[in-house]
């Protein structure tokens, strides 16, 4: 629900570009992810923070921008991964475009600009930015990976992955191709299942051969909400004012997904063409059904899924437990 003293994108004039932006509970983090939309080169723009149950201090983090264009509304019942948060934002999108940006991610100051230029000059439902996964220090040594590479341009259902920071939406094709599925439906991460539902539904999905997506997951990050620290996101940002010298930095160790052969290759397009995302066996043989978001939550530092079906006694313990401020 919206809360007193919240931003609302108001005003006739349709923007250019819907941002959805789904947080919970890490309002550092959001803070630099909303300062890598507000640094955009294209300004023609609306956000939606959607909060997925949050503390009050992420209302004020969205405040503080003091930007009439991003509103916050915050759900009242935490759902507990970004598939409805995201889904309630395509809901609400006004711009002829609809961008995701997972709030811990942060986006090159040229990305909107470049973004909706490939996806007019391509005429495509959905356009994939190249993305650098970054990895921690706490890796040791491990290599950025790039992602969003496809097959002639365009996503190849076998190859390509692009996660959600890196995808824009035609909003005309979103009631053709459907909204994110919950997490618990999918043979996959729930980003990567929509694009190949969106390519079964016969989207055109463009790649853009340019990196403009910097993605931090918090799943490879141990205890990331419970800290809610932004060192990474600062520095990264700090570098961001030398766009290219940062490009040029990460793209000197980093690595792209290692090609396939042949065979398997056409083995899984073939299962691509039956309906059956090429990951799904390999996925369900290293994570059983919900082991994945149980293991992610778990990395972050958070509790386990709620429950979707809660009894009374549940029901009791969180209204007990649970209270946060009423607006006033």
């Amino acid at each position: 629900m919206e809360q007193a003293g919240q931003c609302a994108a108001i005003g006739p004039s349709e923007p250019l570009v819907s941002v959805v932006i789904a947080t919970h509970n890490r309002p550092a983090v959001l803070h630099q992810t909303l300062k890598s939309l507000v640094g955009q080169t294209l300004q023609d723009w609306e956000a939606m923070v959607i909060g997925d149950a949050c503390r009050p201090d992420t209302a004020t983090t969205v405040a503080a921008f003091g930007d009439a264009r991003i509103s916050y509304i915050d759900l009242p019942v935490n759902f507990g991964e970004q598939s409805g948060p995201n889904n309630i934002g395509f809901a609400r999108a006004r711009g002829r475009f609809v961008a995701i940006l997972n709030h811990d991610d942060l986006w090159f100051p040229d990305h909107l600009t470049s973004m909706s230029g490939w996806i007019d000059a391509t005429g495509a439902d959905v356009v994939i930015a190249r993305g650098a996964v970054i990895e921690s220090a706490a890796s040791k040594g491990s290599r950025h990976m790039i992602l969003g590479t496809g097959r002639h341009g365009f996503y190849d259902p076998v190859t390509t992955v692009g996660f959600g920071s890196a995808q824009m939406v035609r909003r005309t094709s979103l009631p053709r191709l459907g909204p994110w599925r919950p997490a618990s439906q999918c043979v996959c991460e729930s980003s990567q299942d929509w694009l190949f539902r969106a390519w079964r539904n016969g989207a055109v999905i463009a790649t853009m051969p340019h990196l403009t997506v910097l993605m931090l997951h918090s799943g490879k990050r141990e205890g990331s909400y419970a800290r809610d620290t932004a060192q990474e996101q600062e520095e990264l940002m700090n570098a961001m004012s030398s766009p290219d010298a940062l490009r040029v930095r990460i793209l000197g160790n980093a690595e792209e997904p290692a090609p396939l052969k042949r065979f398997r290759y056409l083995k899984r397009r073939l299962l691509a063409a039956l309906g059956i995302h090429p990951r799904a066996r390999s996925f369900r043989r290293q994570f059983r059904h919900g082991v994945f978001i149980a293991m992610l939550r778990q990395t972050r530092g958070l509790p386990p899924m709620p429950e979707r079906e809660p009894d009374a006694e549940a029901l009791l313990a969180r209204y007990r437990h649970d209270r946060r401020p009423e607006a006033g």
